[in-house]
């Protein structure tokens, strides 16, 4: 369920959660608004403000750690990305040095690889269907055929050697970014923060209880922020996802090859 919701566009994602979190503020509103007409209301009303201080803290330390998380992880996708290319484009230029026919088969052997990546492994891995058990075409190959050439000059090998650890490097950064397409928020986490804002705004409605108004002033602003939050988590959780915050592509499409 949750990362149905994650998949969809921000704005949705948005509507949802803050919909989800003001219900869950309506219906304190309500238990406030009963016991206030019950006569447990007197030591129900005794609860002090006090009480919202370490409920306050433990989720403020809860959301900034997830956040710090999929910050990270966000930086962590470009990075991937960035690296993957880089290696690529490496492997592009060193094999200039090479033979023709070797350099057409490296050429081959990329090209290959990225027509894979943008129609196959990149939707795939938005869709959440990539594995770490499909051998990507290509690039392998190209290495095959690239330790296969016996290499004659000095300039050659030390060409050689630096194509092959640049290939080896994109399919390492293609490693790690499949792995971390597939790291989110557990739901344990997401029951976590629920559980802890349905205790803030039941102590709330406790402690205001018989001043409807400022009881619903104050259950309006905590869920506010709450929903805030949970939608900046939502929309980063998941950088290789179809939802929120989407890393693209851009870097990969930017390599030119020459001409087939």
């Amino acid at each position: 369920m949750l990362s149905l919701l994650e998949a969809q566009d921000t704005l949705v994602i948005a509507l949802v959660v803050f919909g989800f979190c003001y219900l869950v503020a309506i219906v304190m509103l309500v238990i406030g608004g009963l016991l206030s007409g019950h006569r447990i209301a007197g030591k129900v009303n005794a609860t002090t403000p006090a009480m919202l201080t370490p409920l306050g803290v433990i989720a403020g330390l809860l959301i900034a750690f997830l956040s710090a998380r999929v910050w990270s992880n966000v930086d962590r996708a470009q990075a991937f990305v960035a690296q993957e290319a880089n290696q690529i484009r490496e492997a592009v230029l060193l094999s200039e040095s090479l033979p023709g026919d070797r350099k057409v088969t490296i050429h081959d052997g990329i090209r290959h690889y990225m027509q894979f990546v943008e129609r196959d492994d990149w939707p795939a891995m938005l869709a959440g269907h990539v594995s770490l058990e499909q051998v990507p075409p290509g690039l392998p190959e190209a290495l095959t055929a690239l330790l296969a050439y016996n290499a004659q000059h000095s300039g050659e090998q030390t060409a050689q050697r630096d194509i092959a650890r640049a290939i080896e490097g994109a399919l390492a950064a293609r490693r790690s970014r499949i792995l971390l397409s597939q790291a989110s928020i557990s739901a344990t986490q997401w029951i976590a923060i629920i559980v802890l804002d349905a205790l803030i705004l039941l102590t709330i409605a406790m402690i205001h209880v018989g001043r409807h108004a400022t009881t619903a002033i104050n259950l309006f602003i905590f869920s506010t922020a709450v929903a805030a939050c949970l939608v900046i988590l939502m929309i980063n959780d998941r950088p290789f996802s179809s939802g929120g915050v989407i890393v693209q592509p851009r870097a990969l499409q930017e390599i030119r090859l020459p001409p087939a």
